[in-house]
């Protein structure tokens, strides 16, 4: 046997390594057989651990072994080893695949020494430069160390780490050449682990939503606006909605920042109704006793104060007058009839004064005034005559002779052959300042049971059946009664002016209303500019509230359409209620049965809307009551009619219907029908 070569120098040193790459060669074949997908167990960390444990190449990296350019079988590539069956090959582990060494003597000779000269496998580097940590060359083999995030024989292949379980990421993984990143949804930042999120608070950017509110949301946030504002991205701000434009009421619709609110046309008898866009009928929610008597005459339907009824008699003897009726009233003030000539001849009227019978008398051009009697305008039915007796006149109260004046003459007066007598009731034929003494002719009182000279006047019963105008309530009290189609106005100066000269005006204005409402809405008290047609002032009853868009009974005490104050009240109780308001400068109140109302403006909005209504009141206004006229419905937050019974007193002063500018026929200065009691 020919003597073994003697090993160089460096032999020693080199067959430690040659051993560990056999092994690492035969660890790569079992791997191999065993599929790409079944890494031996611990195969691949065996071999990541002996191939550190031997080398100088940085922990992590892969090693591939492989023979170049070498086609051998893995039954042959491999030798056995302790453990591994003849011609069995295993994956490469995590990140490695091994290279086949070919051993000398064939399959199952004895493994010759491996040849010093073999020329370095890793030049040129067969390995995938980009996935390639370093190339070893194992004397015939090589092997690749891949990159983390590389794996193949070569280091070519990319490991797709966000295949399994998302590559540990909460959210996105994005997988790239070698390597992969986590990645977060919009509205979220990556945290400092690296693979989780958490939510980004865009609210503390201070300019995020610029006016409107900013609520963070997860992974994203919202601005906000208060209701009835729209939030425009582009101005960053919050911007009014006009709901008008949406057709949301029914009539008038009036929008305003936030806001709006929706009109009905109170003077014809409409409200809003509980949705608070659409409108409703104004219906009575208290029973008055509106019965009337047909038996019955009203004096005071004609408010310019002219007759209600006019009666001529003709006759061809001389005769004297005989008229007896029952009356009934509260007005302490106004005409029952006159009889006689004309203007400038011979007449009598009888009227009331301060509550007491009054007449006035002229004969042959001299003129008369006499008063005598019992108060009667307490409201209950009395009779009352007049006689004309030879050269005297006689007037009773319930046939008790109340005054009897002398008179030169009579009141039938000849014309062409004929004696004639002008007879008319509830007024004059003539103005009333060509009285004797001037009267308010206007009369508020009820007459049954009348009598012209013994019975001759027959046509009147017929023409007052006809005509429900023209009858009485069949019962009354004190007050005045507002039917809800009409009101009464006045001309009246709030303003002060001090006796002291120089100093400025002043002014106030004090209402003090005794109410008995029939429905939930309708003007108390208001003032107009006529040259404005604006609402300076009003109080009125309403059925809501306007900016809480809530039904509730209300007294509002408002300047233009803005309410200063606001009151509850149990409007349709069926009871009397005190409604006080006082303005002056720097102060507005409302009070409702001496509970003060709540204010709805500021203390600068208050001085703002005084300011308005000063400037108001330094031009003409007028007064009025129970309504207003033809104005727009945004004028004041109520423009019906009031229905029920009201007296009023402004500035310390009663007022009289009789003695306003104009009241609608409708409304009875001095009476006003009860509350029909309840069923029982």
């Amino acid at each position: 046997m020919a003597p073994s070569p003697s090993p160089g120098p460096a032999a020693p040193r080199a067959a430690p390594l040659r051993l560990l790459l056999l092994l690492l060669a035969s660890e790569y074949a079992l791997g191999e057989s065993r599929g790409p997908e079944t890494p031996s167990p611990g195969g691949g960390r065996r071999l990541r651990a002996r191939l550190d444990a031997s080398s100088s190449l940085p922990p992590g990296s892969r090693v591939v072994a492989g023979a170049r350019g070498h086609a051998v079988p893995a039954a042959q590539a491999a030798p056995r080893l302790p453990g591994l069956r003849g011609g069995q090959a295993g994956p490469p582990g995590e990140g490695v695949c091994g290279g086949a060494v070919q051993p000398r003597g064939g399959a199952g000779g004895v493994r010759e020494r491996p040849r010093d000269d073999l020329p370095d496998q890793c030049t040129p580097n067969p390995c995938d430069k980009k996935g390639t940590q370093a190339c070893q060359d194992l004397m015939g083999n090589f092997f690749c160390l891949c990159k983390a995030g590389w794996g193949g024989r070569l280091c070519d292949r990319d490991v797709n780490e966000c295949s399994q379980e998302n590559g540990g990421c909460l959210q996105i993984c994005h997988n790239k050449p070698g390597s992969f990143h986590c990645a977060c949804h919009s509205g979220f930042q990556l945290s400092s682990d690296g693979r989780t999120c958490q939510d980004i608070d865009e609210c503390a950017d201070s300019e995020a939503c610029g006016e409107a509110r900013c609520k963070n949301l997860p992974g994203s946030y919202s601005c906000l606006c208060d209701k009835g504002f729209a939030y425009s991205s582009q101005e960053k701000a919050c911007r009014d909605v006009d709901e008008c434009l949406q057709g949301r009421c029914e009539q008038v619709c009036v929008n305003s920042p936030g806001s709006y609110t929706c009109h009905c046309d109170g003077r014809g008898g409409l409200k809003l109704s509980q949705d608070m866009d659409t409108c409703e009928d104004i219906l009575p929610c208290v029973p008055f006793s509106m019965a009337k008597s047909v038996k019955s005459l009203y004096l005071g339907r004609m408010f310019s104060g002219t007759p209600v009824i006019r009666l001529r008699f003709k006759r061809l003897q001389p005769t004297r007058l005989v008229a007896e009726f029952d009356f009934r009233t509260f007005d302490p003030e106004g005409i029952l009839l006159f009889a006689g000539g004309h203007q400038d001849s011979t007449w009598i009227v009888l009227a009331l004064r301060a509550g007491r019978l009054e007449l006035q008398l002229r004969y042959n051009g001299v003129g008369r005034v006499t008063s005598s009697g019992p108060v009667i305008n307490h409201g209950m039915w009395q009779t009352i005559s007049v006689e004309e007796l030879a050269r005297n006149l006689v007037i009773k109260v319930n046939r008790d002779a109340v005054m009897k004046i002398a008179v030169a003459g009579d009141l039938f007066q000849p014309e062409r052959g004929l004696y004639h007598l002008n007879l008319t009731v509830g007024g004059i034929p003539f103005h009333e300042k060509d009285l004797v003494q001037p009267i308010n002719p206007r009369l508020d009182g009820c007459m049954r049971s009348w009598n012209w000279l013994n019975g001759e006047d027959t046509t009147i019963q017929e023409t007052v059946k006809a005509n429900t105008k023209m009858q009485c309530f069949s019962v009354t009290e004190r007050g005045s009664f507002y039917p809800g189609s009409g009101f009464a106005f006045y001309s009246l100066d709030y303003m002060r002016t001090p006796l002291d000269i120089g100093t400025e005006s002043t002014w106030e204005i004090e209402v003090v209303a005794h109410i008995r409402p029939a429905a939930d809405t309708g003007v108390l008290f208001a003032l107009w500019v006529p040259d404005l047609r604006a609402v300076p002032l009003s109080v009125a009853l309403v059925d809501y509230h306007s900016t809480k868009k809530l039904k509730k009974q209300l007294v509002v005490l408002a300047v233009e359409h803005v309410a200063l104050a606001l009151m509850e009240i149990k409007v349709c109780d069926g009871q009397e209620h005190m409604v006080t308001i006082s303005l002056r400068e720097g102060e507005a109140t409302l009070e409702v049965d001496g509970t003060r109302g709540q204010s709805e403006v500021s203390a600068a909005q208050l001085q703002e809307r005084l300011a308005v209504l000063e400037k108001h009141l330094r031009s003409p206004v007028l007064t009025f009551a129970g309504g207003l006229p033809d104005v727009p419905v945004t004028s004041a937050p109520v423009t019906a009619f009031y229905r029920g019974c009201m007296t009023l007193e402004v500035n310390r002063r009663l007022l009289d219907l009789d003695e306003a500018a104009y009241k609608h026929s409708d409304i009875t200065a001095h009476s006003c029908p009860p509350v029909e009691p309840a069923a029982a």
